[in-house]
């Protein structure tokens, strides 16, 4: 399992952060308040600071620095969710106060660790512990392990369409397609309306070439997420491959208006052109390609040749 930050840890690892945010109060629009509870929170002074940032508080709801240093005064007190709360709230004045979400996302990791000792102490072979355990090896680059707890978690529930869905994501990224058609196929029996699964199953059968059954799923996938830019794109790639390019324009079209820098979409809309005799809206589409690719960061324009063939699918 990953290892998780005390509140302890939280407080002492970002100790020359803060010294350098207390050098530099006013350029944080700080007040005397926010000067006196961050020294006295250095000094190791929970309570003192909490009572000074609470007063200046209660005059001034909405200062988000001094409501960050009451947050970390609670937390090195060990007050996880009396943190968590306060700076929820000082983001709900400041949303972009990089502070609040910083020690968010520490006080989340915490609370989270300790949801996951909770689940582990209450049922340690249930599926949902196998399916943390086998994320967790994902991470850790472990796929037969992360492998063999799906598979535990599959055991406990058969019917877990996230279960299934997992391990047919990792089959297909080892390119064991039939392996991932079966798993995709099963969470699609389960629940007809899943995305993960007809997506899925649409990019299998585009790797197997078996475009008819592609299609099929893509345009689901489509149906049940309009707003994806990746479906339409991998629906577009289907129906170019099979030669169905008048069909293949608006899906490539749909993805380029939701996702107005996929070059693979580009290429493939000025092929289609091409191959429909529309010269003049090609050249506009391989235009716009080569402009992207030149924007981007040397030694990434080689599609701008237009002699390469964009990838079957696209990231999700």
């Amino acid at each position: 399992m990953p290892k998780f930050l005390t509140p302890r840890r939280v407080v002492s690892s970002i100790g020359l952060l803060a010294l350098m945010f207390v050098a530099d109060a006013s350029s944080h629009g700080a007040s005397s308040a926010l000067a006196e509870a961050t020294h006295a929170l250095y000094r190791g002074e929970y309570i003192q600071a909490t009572q000074l940032a609470g007063q200046h508080l209660r005059k001034f709801p909405n200062d988000a620095p001094v409501r960050v240093i009451l947050a970390r005064a609670q937390l090195a007190q060990g007050k996880i969710r009396e943190g968590f709360a306060e700076l929820q709230k000082a983001l709900a004045s400041d949303p972009h106060n990089i502070d609040a979400l910083y020690y968010l996302s520490q006080v989340a990791r915490e609370l989270s660790h300790q949801q996951y000792q909770r689940l582990f102490a209450m049922a340690p072979d249930s599926s949902r512990a196998h399916q943390l355990l086998a994320e967790a090896a994902l991470g850790a680059e472990n796929p037969s392990e992360a492998e063999a707890e799906f598979q535990k978690a599959l055991q406990s529930n058969p019917r877990s369409v996230e279960v299934l869905t997992e391990l047919a994501e990792l089959k297909r990224s080892q390119s064991k397609f039939d392996e991932a058609i079966t798993y995709y196929t099963q969470a699609a029996k389960i629940d007809s309306s899943n995305y993960d699964a007809a997506y899925g199953l649409g990019a299998c059968y585009t790797y197997k070439q078996d475009y008819p059954q592609a299609t099929v799923w893509l345009r689901k996938a489509v149906a049940l997420a309009p707003d994806s830019a990746a479906s339409h794109f991998a629906l577009g790639n289907v129906l170019f491959q099979s030669g169905q390019w008048e069909a293949a324009i608006p899906e490539l079209q749909s993805s380029l208006q939701l996702e107005p820098r996929l070059k693979q979409a580009y290429f493939l809309l000025g092929r289609a052109y091409s191959k429909l005799g529309r010269q003049e809206e090609s050249k506009a589409a391989l235009k716009k390609l080569d402009e992207l690719s030149r924007s981007e960061v040397p030694g990434q324009d080689s599609a701008s040749s237009g002699t390469e063939s964009p990838p079957a699918e696209t990231p999700k």
